[in-house]
């Protein structure tokens, strides 16, 4: 199963059909709660994950996510997805939460 994680539901539609069309079986949330509650008692094979869930643009709601779903699912490999640029304070925010030196 791959879990998406995006506020946007034409963003979940549009990757559950593709990822359909590729084999895979998808399960598509809209926000924390719901995808906290699924990795609680499931293990995807993969995440994708938005970083933003409200108006705000600063990618903190994804980073704390990230963090929530490590402490459930510690091997499973998240992709953290964003319209905006983020990458400056992104590799800045993820290295404690990854191990990165």
């Amino acid at each position: 199963m791959i879990l998406i994680v995006d506020d946007d539901a034409a963003v979940r539609s549009s990757l559950t059909f593709l990822l359909k069309r590729a084999g895979f079986e998808p399960v598509a949330v809209p926000g924390p709660e719901e995808a906290l509650a699924i990795v609680r008692r499931e293990t995807p094979q993969l995440i994708l994950m938005d970083m933003n869930f409200t108006l705000t643009t600063t990618g903190e709601e994804g980073i704390q996510l990230l963090k929530q779903v490590k402490i459930f699912q510690p091997d499973v490999p998240v992709i953290l997805m964003t319209a905006w640029d983020l990458s400056r304070w992104l590799c800045r925010e993820c290295r404690p939460v990854l191990s990165i030196s």
